[in-house]
């Protein structure tokens, strides 16, 4: 026999005679769950260089307990036997979706058989078996004992969890958690889409910082639950490796995002809002030197210092009367817990039992329901100052026009008056011509020059007085009933509205005119205002025309849009304040008072308001100006 198979021989023989000393895992075929971790022996490497054949021959360097931080490398020794009177089949679970690295030995009667080799290039169809979870299959024939060798390294030193599983038991329990992963991937992505359209609505960029978070917080569970490595990237190994780096990145990125735009830290917080810049400028500088350089204290150093920062910075919102700031901080504080305590005590060894994995989507799902709760708090607060502001410029408006009427309602009572005066003037210069007739007729008598003639200054003062009075009612009455240039008024509505039509990408033309009319240009260059101002507002494309025509009562002038349109039968309560068409309620716009008010200037100055409309295919919007 030569001299290396009689050693080999040999020291197979000792490790089985050591190996009988220690206690083995009994195992029954057809078992629901065995934990195995009681059984187990640790031994961690400060360098890669134990082979087998020492772990074999070393028993005494395994201890009860391991997970000594910074190893190169861990061993696990793992004694079992099939107390049953049939052979088995097992599926050792590992609890971790992949490792750096891990090799998988089993020795026993048959010798040494190697189970599992996978380096950290290695593809999803590499595994041992085909599941998401890293499982390793043991099969025993009856009575057999053998013992488990591991030797592996895991992302940041996770332990393994050990448990062993008949495989259609095991098949069942990933079932299970297949159907708790897809409640918590339902739940985030229930509140993407909600936050999403709530961004397209209202374009809130908090909406868009939320959407970020969610969807860093789905694509990391679908990393540590395996499913990323076994549907998007099978064949690419090493970048699973790098992957969950990434994406704890983009959480904390995400994170932060959010919390600037949910304060609006930028206008409000100048000097926190540097902060948070810096540390979103240092977060790719730490992924340069992890990746790089294998660096892990920078990311320790950088999640550290985000935890004061936002707790520090929520506080300061909560105290700044901020009400949607208890909510930022109930749900950082829950990320925090289950994330960064919870979950790194189960990575040292020291967290509660049972798979740590199931920590994170604890603090993902609270946190991501508290930033929902907290940006539903802040469109409360904002739509209640969009409606108070709404009710104070209705009442304004309101009081406007009223203040308004009174007057319109005053100068019509003038007017008439002045009116008055003139025809009572008019009337009394009647007589007093006919008074000068007489007076020339007196005059052609001697003897009466001193009386003529005083009585025909008297005549001269009273013609006067009556002609004053009748200047003084034509003129204010002109005044009152200014004669103005449409076109000009046209073309200042135009000028006013024109960068607002060309900011939408819309065409604001104005039809020339030479038509002028009595009217007051205050009133009607509010009435255009309110008119285009809604025309722009409304339409999305084509674009908006101005002009003038003629009526049988009067001039009418127009503002025709591309617009939505809507049914004319809904024009009665279009009018009404706070009422909008389908169309522009729906993708909410506006506040629908812009024709009340044109509505109340109509009516105050005498025009006639005009509406002409169908959905889909535009409006028209006139005011008659009576002649």
């Amino acid at each position: 026999m030569p001299l290396s198979a009689l050693f080999a021989l040999i020291l197979f023989c000792l490790c089985q005679v050591a190996a009988a000393t220690e206690a083995a895992l009994p195992l029954l075929p057809g078992q629901d769950r065995v934990e195995a971790r009681p059984y187990a022996r640790y031994y961690d490497e400060s360098e890669p260089t134990m082979t087998l054949a020492r772990a074999m021959a070393s028993p005494d360097l395994f201890q009860a307990t391991g997970r000594h931080r910074g190893a190169a490398m861990h061993w696990l020794r793992l004694a079992v036997v099939n107390a049953g009177a049939a052979p088995g089949r097992w599926l050792l679970d590992l609890g971790v979706p992949d490792a750096e690295y891990l090799a998988v030995y089993q020795t026993g009667a048959g010798g040494v058989v190697t189970l599992a080799n996978l380096g950290p290039d290695a593809a999803y169809a590499a595994r041992p078996a085909p599941t998401r979870m890293l499982a390793v299959p043991v099969a025993l024939a009856a009575g057999e004992r053998a013992e488990l060798f591991l030797r592996y390294r895991t992302h940041a030193d996770t332990p393994l969890s050990l448990e062993l599983y008949a495989p259609e038991h095991y098949s069942a329990r990933l079932a299970r958690a297949d159907l708790g992963n897809g409640a918590v991937l339902g739940v985030l992505l229930a509140l993407t889409l909600f936050a999403l359209l709530q961004y397209l609505a209202t374009g809130q960029a908090a909406f868009l910082a939320y959407v970020g978070v969610a969807l860093s917080m789905m694509a990391f569970l679908l990393q540590f639950e395996g499913y990323n490595f076994g549907y998007l990237w099978p064949t690419h190994g090493a970048w699973n490796q790098q992957a969950p780096v990434y994406m704890a990145t983009c959480i904390q990125l995400a994170h932060t995002l959010f919390a600037m735009s949910l304060f609006d830290t930028r206008r409000r917080f100048p000097r926190l809002h540097r902060i948070f810049l810096a540390y979103l400028t240092l977060l790719p500088a730490n992924l340069i030197l992890y990746l790089g350089a294998g660096w892990v204290w920078p990311t320790l150093a950088m999640a550290l210092a985000y935890v004061p920062l936002v707790l520090a910075g929520g506080v300061f919102f909560l105290r700044q009367g901020r009400t949607e700031a208890g909510f930022f901080l109930a749900g950082t504080a829950v990320y925090i817990l289950f994330n960064n305590l919870l979950f790194g005590l189960s990575v040292f060894g020291f967290g509660p039992d049972g798979s740590p994995f199931l920590l994170p989507k604890i603090g993902y799902v609270c946190e991501a329901l508290f930033f929902a709760l907290a940006l539903a708090r802040q469109m409360q607060t904002l739509r209640r100052q969009v409606e108070d502001g709404l009710r104070l410029r209705l009442a304004e408006s309101e009081q406007l026009a009223r203040i308004e009427a009174e007057k319109h309602r005053l100068e019509l009572a003038a007017r008439e008056r002045q009116l008055q005066f003139a025809a009572a003037g008019h009337d009394l210069c009647q007589p007093l011509a006919s008074i000068r007739f007489a007076l020339a007729a007196l005059r052609a008598r001697d003897g009466n020059e001193v009386a003529t003639r005083h009585i025909d200054q008297a005549l001269d003062y009273t013609d006067t007085l009556l002609r004053g009075l009748i200047d003084d009612a034509r003129d204010g009455h002109a005044q009152h009933r200014q004669a103005s240039s449409l076109d000009r008024m046209l073309a200042e509505a135009r000028q006013r509205h024109q960068s607002a039509a060309e900011h939408k990408g819309l065409a604001l033309r104005r039809h020339p005119t030479g038509y002028r009319a009595e009217v007051s240009e205050l009133v009607l260059a509010r009435i255009l205002d309110n008119l285009i101002g809604n025309a722009i507002r409304y339409t999305a494309r084509g674009g908006i025309l101005i002009g003038v025509r003629r009526r049988p009562d009067g001039l009418e002038i127009q503002v025709h849009d591309t617009g939505p349109g809507f049914d004319t039968a809904q024009r009665d309560r279009l009018l009404a304040p706070f009422e909008q068409g389908d169309a522009a309620a729906a993708v909410r716009q506006g506040h629908g008072l812009g024709l009340h008010i044109v509505q109340a200037l109509c009516a105050q100055s005498g025009y006639r308001l005009t509406v002409c409309s169908k959905p889909g295919r535009g409006s028209r919007f006139g005011i008659v100006v009576p002649r």
